[in-house]
């Protein structure tokens, strides 16, 4: 992998340090948002910084071709995660290099429903309800078809487009969607809504990924006053009398010093506690014990985890052979070629086509599941174990998939050691609070009611795992328990709040009580939103970067 390292400019300060109006650490969804934003003036000096590397290689760039590199650490960082009771071991994984997650995820897009935003306002957190939110979506995107709704932006630097699949099985579970509640909409994203439509995706309209570096940095990384350093790993930022003064890192084996007017930590939710902690910032007692000094006990970093449960369930799909075949044999050589040559098919996209919101509380304008369907099917834990080999099940097959989208349960992240190369510990404390076990159990149950709704019954089979026969309430839970994953859409391990004692940063992304430090990503975001983290993610940042310059100007 090549390093990118542009030309440094810099400004040498009285200390002699190379000297930056910001530097940013992490260049994901928000790293490369605020970067793109706070360099607008070419009179402010910005570093971005990330461990990872330059992300280019084909399969990322062609969106249905990241599943080869799945797990590469290349790409993508893992962490341990706390034993959870009646499941299998995990491990999480979270993009790295140039463009984060954004840059190896599934490339689903939405971005949250006015209700999230307008709670965290109501909250006491001024200037981040929707009017504000909607706005900063607005600026980023490029969504140009012509159903979209009337608030859509098409003029931004994140290009999105819809499902383009078509075929009776989706015809069908439209219509199924339509009998179990969600009405068909033609854009999903609109403001308020519950109903379904064609999925939409980070994907542009020549058909290959666009991750938040390729829209918000490529164009724009010749500007003098941006410096990228990549591969480049921050060990620590240095504080000095309640002030953050600079960052300490790593670059081909060499240390590094940088300084800065402000420091802006966006590495992500489990990257941004970590740093925190190893810079002395977190709970003071735990860094202690690892023989960190405290420069400021504050207690919530690393708290408040919170993440989407997601679950899936495939029954056989019958009268038609569905998609699973395209990624095998000679199809998938074909469809990799047409891919090449047109930047068109199957490859061109990933995930399911179909995206429903409903509401299980009765709340029409914030739905709480968000669910999927595609006449595609992985093989089953069962079929793994029984055979290890590729995940592709060789039946035609037909998947619900979803996410339970306000979970209760709060998790931690947690330093295991003073080493910045050691990954934290990750509790997600699933099902701590019962009713995210019965949201789950409700998800599941939706699903069996999907498949069964009459515009699926010339393609539906048997259900494939856990199966028809489990019905029983306990058996259900215990098998739901199995199916139910989360590591995905992560948040809150630096939740914005104004008592220091619960939360990490203010309304303005400061951290409580150290000068100069900010953060800036899904870990500011005091509870979950309605929808995948990467589009929220995108609307955080860039109503940070509006607030970030307020204050420079201030």
């Amino acid at each position: 992998m090549r390093t990118i390292v542009l030309e440094l400019s810099l400004v040498s300060g009285d200390s002699g340090l190379a000297q930056f109006d910001y530097i940013i650490v992490g260049a994901g969804s928000a790293g490369c948002v605020l970067a793109n934003r706070l360099s607008t003036d070419p009179q402010t000096r910005v570093l971005l910084i990330e461990d990872g590397g330059d992300n280019q290689h084909p399969f990322i760039k062609m969106a249905g071709g990241f599943v080869k590199i799945m797990g590469n650490p290349a790409y993508f960082r893992a962490y341990p995660v706390v034993q959870q009771p009646g499941r299998r071991k995990e491990m999480h994984a979270y993009g790295r290099g140039l463009g984060g997650s954004s840059a190896i995820n599934g490339t689903w897009y939405l971005p949250g429903m006015p209700a999230d935003y307008d709670g965290w306002a109501a909250s006491g957190l001024t200037g981040w309800g929707w009017d504000e939110i909607s706005r900063c979506i607005a600026r980023s995107e490029d969504y140009r078809d012509p159903g979209a709704h009337p608030g859509r932006g098409r003029n931004g630097e994140q290009q999105i487009t819809p499902s383009d699949y078509k075929g009776p099985v989706f015809d069908a579970l439209v219509e199924a969607f339509g009998q179990g509640g969600m009405p068909w909409v033609s854009d999903i994203t609109t403001p308020g809504i519950t109903g379904a439509g064609r999925s939409q995706y980070t994907v542009d309209r020549a058909g290959q990924r666009q991750s938040t570096y390729e829209a918000f940095i490529k164009p724009v990384r010749r500007r003098p006053n941006l410096t990228i350093l990549s591969p480049c790993a921050v060990k620590r930022v240095t504080i000095e009398q309640g002030r953050a003064t600079g960052i300490v890192c790593e670059r081909d084996g060499q240390e590094e010093v940088h300084g800065a007017g402000e420091v802006i930590v966006a590495a992500g939710v489990y990257g941004s506690p970590q740093l925190l902690q190893l810079s002395g910032v977190g709970p003071g007692a735990d860094l202690q014990r690892l023989g960190i000094t405290v420069a400021k006990d504050l207690p919530a970093v690393g708290a408040n985890f919170a993440d989407h449960q997601k679950m899936g369930v495939s029954f056989d799909l019958i009268g038609n052979p569905g998609t699973n075949r395209e990624f095998v044999g000679w199809r998938l050589y074909r469809n990799a070629l047409r891919y090449f040559l047109t930047r068109s098919g199957p490859l061109a996209r990933v995930g399911m086509p179909l995206t429903g919101l409903i509401s299980s509380e009765g709340r029409t304008d914030w739905p709480d599941f968000q669910v999927a369907a595609a006449p595609f099917a992985m093989r089953t834990i069962n079929e793994m174990a029984e055979k290890p080999g590729s995940p592709l099940t060789d039946r035609p097959g037909l998947t619900f998939s979803g996410y339970h989208l306000r979970p209760r349960s709060r998790g931690t992240v947690a330093l295991t050691s003073p080493d910045f190369r050691d990954a934290p510990l990750i509790d997600p404390n699933m099902w701590s609070d019962s009713y995210d076990q019965d949201k789950a159990v409700e998800l599941f149950r939706l699903f069996r009611r999907l498949a069964a709704m009459p515009a699926l019954a010339p393609f539906i089979g048997s259900e494939r795992m856990p199966g028809a026969a489990v019905q029983n309430e306990a058996a259900v839970v215990e098998e739901v328990r199995k199916l139910t994953e989360c590591g995905l859409h992560g948040t809150g391990t630096c939740s914005m709040g104004g008592d220091p004692a619960t939360s990490v940063v203010d309304a303005r992304t400061r951290v409580h009580g150290v000068d100069g430090l900010r953060v800036v990503d899904c870990s500011i975001m005091p509870t979950p939103v309605s929808g995948n983290t990467n589009g929220p993610a995108i609307a955080v940042a860039e109503r940070a970067a509006e607030l970030i310059l307020e204050d420079r100007k201030g």
